[in-house]
């Protein structure tokens, strides 16, 4: 039998066999992750012209995407460090879009010279999109991205600009767009619930990102990307390009102007629906997200202090209604309520720090917690107050978080809002002590979403050697994040 029909036959069925599994699997509620990457290398191995593959591919993308953001969804209501099982399902999707964006990027290559402008830009587009949802999963698990992965995003741009070289400003992909501003937004430092905000927001912004070769007048709120470097982008107020680097530059500055815009406006009263924006921007989770982006996008400053790595061991205690009961009757704590952590590196206002025992997981993005050191704990020092504001997670057994010190103490207090009937007659509540130059009055931590008016008259009762009871008003509000916010108080003589 001649080889050409033999190889005629072989397309034929490999085709066929792709066909009955999209008939079979296209409306079925749950995506067959296995079936469908066999699909793909079923089509990989048949030799079609470029314009059949692509054809068939789109097939393929669509069946998958019908289910993509439900299964993202499913995932991400795990908490870090991911439990294996969970981890494992996070690793297959990511094989399945990355066989995807190999197929996009064949396709693209094998297209003639004389390809229309929308043959050429589909590839590409879907190429983005693939590689964005593969780094969306790693910020989903608190995991690096897999090696390469913003080379080939980076491609996309450098090839999009090729195409269109007379252009200053080329229309670029939009997912490539969305996941720079992702990237620039320290994902890390959000829980996946954030995550989820913020990648909506993203894709809500993307379109105003414009990227060029000149360098800008400003510095704040612009990045610069390295294609060639495997490295979503720099701050350049951090760190400036080498002089014989090939860099592009973009600014954040507008999306951090928007972000402010909404913010006020939600401060206002507006609703999140009136301004377009998911349910979570109206919670104390939502708006803290918008804070942490204005800086985020628009002033990503350096570090403050350096970083001193003298590794040691520490105790942490986590949670403020654990933080309460540890303060206010040391006596019921048990083991239990404790980890164990190694200090990796520590500055005047923070620490990183690797987990060795303990139950990892009552850690979480955005909380309150207390941390001695071992040497604090051998002379009695008190415990270190500080928020959890970034966690990466490598593996199941694998975690390290960074810690900001808010205060060398903490008092335990109870909360009372009178006239507020929404609330508990009782909240946990801390008061962390003025800590000049940082802080010149004394912050109120409670737990998220317990005072909703600054005009309410606040009454903390302190129970140390004697009952104290003060009255006070927020005048301000320095943090909020899903789990916790902090409120400046000042004393209210009326």
């Amino acid at each position: 039998m001649p080889e050409s029909t033999t190889m005629t036959d072989l397309t034929d069925a490999n085709v066929r066999l792709i066909l009955t599994w999209l008939a079979t699997h296209r409306d079925a509620p749950d995506l067959d992750l296995e079936g469908l990457a066999t699909q793909l290398q079923t089509l990989r191995e048949t030799p079609l012209p470029a314009r059949q593959t692509l054809k068939l591919l789109e097939m393929l993308f669509t069946c998958a995407t019908a289910s993509l953001e439900s299964r993202i969804t499913q995932l991400s209501k795990a908490s870090i460090p991911l439990p294996r099982p969970v981890r494992q399902q996070f690793h297959t999707l990511q094989d399945v879009l990355d066989s995807f964006a190999l197929a996009y990027e064949s396709v693209f290559k094998s297209l003639p010279h004389a390809a229309s402008d929308s043959d050429i830009c589909l590839p590409l587009e879907r190429t983005a999109f693939c590689l964005s949802q593969h780094l969306y999963l790693s910020h989903l698990a608190a995991a690096p991205p897999g090696l390469g992965i913003w080379q080939r995003q980076h491609a996309t741009f450098l090839q999009i600009r090729d195409k269109r070289p007379d252009l200053a400003h080329p229309q670029l992909p939009p997912a490539y767009c969305e996941a720079l501003l992702l990237a620039c937004a320290q994902p890390a430092s959000f829980s996946a619930p954030e995550l989820m905000f913020i990648a909506h927001y993203a894709r809500s912004q993307a379109r105003q990102l414009e990227i060029s070769e000149a360098p800008p007048a400003e510095v704040k709120g612009v990045f610069w990307i390295d294609p060639s470097r495997d490295f979503p982008a720099f701050a350049l107020a951090r760190r400036p390009p080498p002089a014989d680097y090939k860099v592009y530059y973009f600014s954040c500055r507008a999306m951090a102007q928007q972000a402010q815009a909404h913010l006020e406006a939600l401060t206002q009263g507006q609703s999140a629906q009136s301004l377009q924006l998911p349910p979570l921007a109206a919670t104390p989770a939502g708006r803290g997200t918008l804070r942490r982006l204005i800086a985020f996008w628009g002033n990503p400053g350096k570090r403050r202090f350096p970083r001193r790595r003298q590794p040691h061991r520490a105790t942490l205690c986590s949670g403020l209604p654990r933080l309460w009961r540890m303060l206010q009757t040391p006596e019921e704590m048990s083991s239990d309520d404790f980890s164990q952590w190694l200090i990796t590196n520590e500055s005047p206002d923070g620490y990183a720090l690797m987990h060795l025992n303990g139950k990892a997981r009552r850690v979480r993005l955005g909380d309150i917690v207390a941390l001695r050191t071992e040497t604090d704990a051998a002379s009695n020092e008190r415990w270190q107050i500080g928020l959890v504001r970034w966690a990466i997670s490598e593996n199941p057994e694998h975690i390290e978080i960074g810690l900001q010190v808010l205060a060398p103490e903490a008092i335990p207090a109870l909360l009372a809002i009178p006239g507020d009937p929404g609330n508990p007659a009782q909240i946990s509540a801390l008061i962390l002590p003025a800590l000049p130059p940082l802080r010149n009055e004394p912050v109120l931590v409670v737990p998220a979403g317990a005072i909703n008016d600054l005009n309410h008259k606040l009454l903390l009762l302190i129970e140390q050697a004697n009952l104290e009871i003060r009255q006070v008003r927020a005048s301000g509000i320095s943090e909020q994040t899903g789990r916790v916010e902090v409120f400046t108080i000042e004393a209210d003589a009326s």
